[in-house]
């Protein structure tokens, strides 16, 4: 088995990452120290990983640091297992490994990854100890290609020709990052989504969705806006685990305010008792049905459960993978400080996933059916798309 590339110019690793689908990569020059034993060094914070690569953190008890010094030793380290991770070898073939992590060290602060063997334990020979005492001149790279909504492709490269070298040192830098080169695989998916989009809020569309087969089918749900705007754009529901558009997420709301996601709270009343949560801090509808609302912003009491939103343990001055250890916690307080309901900065980060790399968001208006004809149709629905929208591009958990 050989994984270890040795490409003449960049635009060989380019076509080996198209057939597999890539769209972009990021390209990090190794030094001797990166290897299996050692981990690769990504830089200070969890950018440029995540929220580009699809990760998963540990909300268990954090590990805790084993190195000797007061500072260090038993602080907690945030670590993120790779959701899907592929090495690609040189015939071509995608070799899967469980185990590739992102750790997060914040009393440095920096994040290396580890854990690279496949699973059928296999791996780079170039990723190992034994070939950096060997040859610790040699000129290595690590490219991790990213497809669709945040899968890894990975490949390493090893002694390759003085053409990829400089056109690797021309790559401009990853967003966020001093180490990581970016390399731009698929230009057209954000234009192709744009005339797309163009073409849709152009008319009122009848409400209706796309099957399997790419039949169109009368739609009257509650998701008549979001299958009908998919429709417009070609997209079959459920057709493509890598994003709804070559990767971009595609958010169709009604209202001013969108939600961005719903992650249920891990802390306080609301975990422990949920029941006495809903009675303490919500209030009763006639019909007997207890409700729970209201807008809760940061350091305001809301007048309607007078809970006020905090963000516990927090320097807004700092990054938050400066401040991994210092258990984050996004919370709701009632006047007497006590925890009703707490949002940990782990079960954040697991909802801030990499499907908000890039989501764009079209306002929309859900009209009534008035014509006879699209009535007897079944159709109940027409949808209107406004021309502005929202693109939302390397969106972060700070």
């Amino acid at each position: 088995m050989n994984y270890d590339h040795k490409p003449s110019q960049l635009s060989d690793l380019v076509e080996a990452l198209k057939k597999h689908g890539v769209n972009e990569a990021l390209i990090k020059p190794l030094s001797r120290n990166n290897n299996d034993k050692n981990q690769v060094y990504c830089g200070s914070d969890f950018q440029p990983l995540y929220p580009y690569f699809g990760v998963t953190f540990d909300e268990r008890v954090g590990s805790r640091s084993a190195k000797k010094g007061g500072k260090v030793k038993n602080r907690k380290i945030l670590e993120a297992k790779f959701d899907q991770f592929s090495w690609l070898d040189t015939d071509g073939r995608l070799h899967p490994a469980r185990n590739v992590k992102m750790i997060t060290y914040p009393q440095y602060p920096e994040t290396r990854i580890s854990g690279f063997r496949a699973v059928d334990s296999t791996m780079p020979r170039s990723m190992s100890v034994e070939y950096t005492k060997e040859n610790p001149d040699a000129v290595r790279y690590l490219i991790l290609g990213r497809r669709g909504r945040g899968e890894v492709i990975a490949a390493m490269v090893v002694d390759p020709g003085q053409l990829f070298v400089d056109q690797v040192n021309v790559l401009g830098k990853a967003y966020k990052s001093r180490v990581w080169h970016e390399l731009v695989i698929n230009t057209t998916s954000s234009g192709k989504l744009k005339r797309l989009l163009a073409s849709a809020s152009s008319s009122k569309k009848i409400g209706c969705r796309l099957d399997t087969k790419g039949n169109t089918l009368p739609f009257n749900g509650t998701q008549v806006c979001g299958y009908t705007l998919e429709h417009a754009c070609g997209i079959a529901p459920n057709s493509d685990k890598n994003g709804d558009y070559e990767g971009i997420e595609l958010k169709a709301h009604t209202m001013p305010k969108v939600t961005l996601f719903t992650p249920e709270p891990d802390r306080g009343l609301y975990r422990e008792d949920f029941k006495k949560f809903m009675t303490t801090y919500g209030y009763e509808k006639p019909e007997g049905v207890w409700r729970f609302t209201g807008i809760h912003r940061a350091g305001i009491q809301c007048a309607k459960s007078k809970l006020t939103l905090h963000i516990d343990n927090y320097d807004a001055s700092k990054s938050v993978a400066q401040q991994a250890g210092n258990d984050i916690v996004v919370s709701l307080r009632d006047e007497n400080n006590v925890l009703a309901a707490g949002w940990s900065l782990e079960r954040m980060l697991n909802c801030w996933d990499a499907k908000h790399n890039e989501v764009v968001y079209v306002p929309a208006t859900k009209h009534d059916c008035t014509e006879d004809r699209l009535l007897a149709e079944g159709n109940k629905y027409q949808v209107e798309f406004d021309s502005t929208v929202m693109w939302c591009k390397r969106t972060s958990i700070d």
